[in-house]
């Protein structure tokens, strides 16, 4: 006799771990499919079930998430032989379901440093939240970032669309002094589209800051008075015209691309002999080559242990005083050791900070959770006090700096863009060729993101607010230029293929000119949660895009809310779909006013020749100040 099997079919909505009954042809051996989970099941009779039958009783071998499933029994050989669709849900006065886990800290922890690092991952009702805080001691919360990859909690929950993205980290600064030790509690509060909000229990964690060893600070004073004496004798001649540039990477990037373009107009528009020091080799050298710039490479700065660094300060230090350069530009905060060898070779010295992060925070991406050894940290402040000019391309991130240095010595100079020369529009006829070129059609509505994906530009965030726009909106389409094979960009093509987006959501590889997707949007967003003075915000007002932002720094000074863009609150989910919806629901009309607006607002400085201008005469400036 052929096997045959059956499911009683529940009348309600299931919860996330839930029981069927079933029963099979006495004899048979079966086994049941919830999703992609191979359930439990065991004989249990009702005697309820058909002659010949035995009773089944079903489990779910672990959470399964909310929605419509298939319960597939299948027979020894792997043969369907029966089916049924449940839903499963909330009922009633039911809690979300709360999947996570809090990996750092745990109770008891003994951090070190001054920094907090919490990370780990959460699913609330199934999916992941729109808004992760981490609260340390009752502080100001601050937002996580979130859409991390975890591949970990795919495996464990593989019918879970957001497992692969469950992860959230936040790092917390925390004002602690070298030698001292302090108790802290640390919370995290979670807030769902529908699900509510929950917060998790307190952990009570240490934070030690190690205190500055004596040896280390002997070290440092004996040999930094060795490289002083070295670089005593006057130098023969200088050239005022000689630039010295350190900077951290010659790969493509922002911050080099920013550099790249400013070298070539100091070097073909003003006449400045430039040459260029370099941690790190990349593309951008051969642009270097082609405008005269001469490129010296030299090994990764060596910030971990004081002789190391002190060692390598003297050899940049004599590098720079064996050139005839009158003056040095040091590109980047991380190239702080640039910028303290050029002070003590003595020259003057300005120094670009694009980064908006608190100096802690940056210590702890960039160098461990240690961060720097206090001497190196303390050379690391001394610079910034010491650099004759700190420049900014944004007025936020100058007050971020103040406190290091004096307002005489802080300056912003915004830069901008070649695509200025689009006078803050695109033809009719060129958005229809590049929407050819492209492959996009005419009807259309498409969402412009550029940028390499990393955490920080928030992709993650951004795909997810797609999935719940489009319900209102289902002719838009979303291509993020940026994507590349890393574990971030692998989780967000997953992402968007278990959510049912790959053909909404376009990752297109890294670009060198991405002005065609820019000629064909209708809409540009720019999803970070940290930003000085975006570039591609200003390259979309120069096409004549209206843009959505998230509020951080440098953007909330080029755009007004819904004047000449909308703003939303970063590291929230609900607060980019809820400005999305308010772009998109703008009639088509009063988006291109808003657009012009933004175009108004900013392009009397959008000319690259205005801040290369600019950093001439601060260049020059300097020269003459040492005479």
């Amino acid at each position: 006799m052929n096997a045959a099997a059956g499911l009683v079919r529940p009348g309600r909505p299931l919860g996330h771990l839930f029981e069927l009954r079933g029963w099979v042809t006495t004899g048979d051996h079966v086994t049941v499919h919830i999703g992609r989970q191979v359930a439990e099941v065991r004989p249990d009779s009702t005697g309820a079930e058909p002659p010949g039958t035995t009773g089944l009783l079903i489990r779910t071998p672990g959470p399964v998430p909310t929605g419509r499933h298939e319960v597939v029994v299948r027979a020894a050989n792997g043969a369907p032989l029966t089916s049924a669709v449940v839903e499963v849900g909330r009922s009633g006065d039911e809690e979300p379901l709360r999947l996570y886990e809090i990996d750092t800290p745990k109770a008891g922890d003994n951090p070190q440093g001054d920094v907090v690092f919490v990370h780990g991952w959460v699913l609330l009702d199934s999916r992941a939240p729109s808004l992760v805080e981490v609260l340390v001691d009752g502080g100001e919360p601050v937002r996580a970032r979130t859409r991390l990859p975890r591949p970990d909690v795919a495996d464990h929950l593989p019918d879970f669309p957001d497992a692969a993205v469950s992860g959230f980290e936040a790092r917390v600064p925390v004002d602690l002094p070298p030698g001292a030790d302090r108790a802290l509690s640390v919370r995290v509060r979670v807030r769902g589209e529908l699900s509510g909000e929950w917060t998790s229990e307190a952990r009570e964690v240490v934070l030690s800051n190690p205190p500055a060893e004596e040896a280390d600070l002997a070290l440092a004073a004996e040999l930094a008075e060795r490289t002083r004496k070295a670089l005593a004798r006057p130098r023969e001649t200088t050239d005022p015209r000689h630039l010295l540039v350190f900077t951290h990477s010659l790969a493509v990037g922002g911050g080099q691309l920013w550099l790249q373009e400013l070298l070539d107009r100091l070097a073909t528009r003003h006449g400045w002999r430039i040459t260029v020091v370099s941690q790190l080799d990349g593309e951008l050298r051969a642009d270097c080559a082609a405008h005269g710039i001469d490129v010296h490479l030299t090994s990764p700065y060596r910030v971990h242990d004081v002789a190391s660094y002190e060692g390598h300060i003297a050899e940049l230090a004599q590098f720079a005083r064996g050139t005839d350069a009158a003056v040095a530009l040091v590109n980047t905060l991380g190239a702080f050791p640039g910028a303290d060898a050029a002070i003590r070779a003595g020259l003057p010295t300005a120094w670009v900070l694009h980064e908006s992060f608190d100096l802690a925070d940056f210590a702890y991406q960039n160098w461990g959770p240690a961060g720097l050894v206090p001497p190196v940290r303390e050379r690391w402040l001394n610079t910034l006090r010491a650099a004759d000019r700190l420049l900014f391309v944004a007025d936020a991130t100058r007050e971020m700096f103040l406190p290091f240095s004096s307002p005489a010595r802080c300056r912003t100079i915004r830069y901008g863009t070649p695509m200025v020369a689009r006078g803050g529009r695109v033809s009719e006829r060129d958005r229809r060729a590049a929407r050819r070129k492209l492959g996009i059609a005419e009807d259309t509505t498409l969402l412009l993101n550029v940028g390499v994906l990393e955490p920080r530009k928030g992709q993650g965030l951004l795909i997810s607010a797609m999935d719940r726009v489009r319900r209102a909106h289902p002719e838009i389409q979303l291509s993020i230029v940026g994507h590349h094979p890393s574990p971030y960009g692998l989780a967000l093509a997953g992402f968007t293929e278990r959510t049912g987006l790959a053909d909404r959501v376009d990752l297109v590889p890294i670009q060198r000119d991405p002005a065609p997707w820019f000629e064909a949007a209708d809409l540009f967003v720019n999803s970070s949660d940290v930003e000085s003075l975006p570039r591609s915000i200003l390259e979309a007002v120069c096409c004549g895009l209206p843009v959505v932002a998230s509020d951080v720094f440098g953007a909330r000074e080029m755009i007004t809310d819904g004047h000449s863009g909308w703003l939303f609150e970063p590291n929230d989910a609900d607060a980019l779909t809820v400005a999305l919806l308010r772009a998109l629901d703008t009639p088509a009309d009063r988006r291109r006013t808003i657009a012009a607006n933004a175009y108004e607002k900013l392009h009397g400085w959008l000319d690259p020749a205005g801040y290369a201008a600019e950093y001439a005469d601060v260049l020059t400036e300097l020269v003459k100040e040492r005479g």
